[in-house]
């Protein structure tokens, strides 16, 4: 798959794979280790950050996904949840790469997959972190694709999850 360039300016929204949604404030110019760099200055709801110019063609960031592809994250979460591993460091490691994909709908498997482990067996404190900070990043990249409030779409995920459990519950 080729990875499209973005064409980056101020006011832009973009998505990065760790953390999540941003809007471009501006451009920084820095000196480091001697040599000039230029960054696009992001920031997020709760940090600053400092994105080189050449990392906007970086698989890691992409640009706001259009409403259409939340419809279809929900009918990923709606279906019935696959089951992570038992195995910690095997789980760590696919969760990782899941969420290296920047992809809405790898991020909605997530959601539902862990999800469903925490109802069942109780995540691990930092798995747990892991999955709060993608049902936010979930809900905060919807509200700017479609214009929807907070609560309209916290509560749409919510209604998706509890389908996804009550599958994984019927074929026990």
């Amino acid at each position: 798959m080729k990875k499209v360039v973005l064409e980056l300016k101020e006011g832009d929204f973009i998505v990065h794979a760790t953390h999540g949604v941003g809007k471009i404030q501006g451009i920084d110019r820095k000196k480091l280790a001697g040599e000039k760099h230029v960054f696009y200055v992001v920031k997020t709801e709760k940090l600053t950050y400092w994105l080189p110019m050449i990392d906007s063609k970086s698989k890691r960031i992409r640009s706001v996904s259009a409403p259409a592809t939340f419809a279809k994250a929900l009918s990923v979460i709606r279906r019935k949840p696959v089951l992570l591993s038992n195995n910690f460091r095997t789980r760590i490691k696919y969760i990782k790469d899941e969420m290296a994909k920047c992809s809405v709908l790898a991020n909605a498997r997530l959601i539902r997959d862990m999800h469903a482990r925490n109802a069942e067996k109780n995540l691990h404190v930092n798995e747990h972190r892991t999955l709060e900070k993608l049902k936010t990043q979930f809900i905060n990249e919807w509200g700017i694709a479609s214009g929807n409030d907070g609560k309209t779409a916290i509560a749409n995920l919510e209604k998706a999850l509890s389908i996804s459990i009550s599958k994984m519950i019927a074929e026990e």
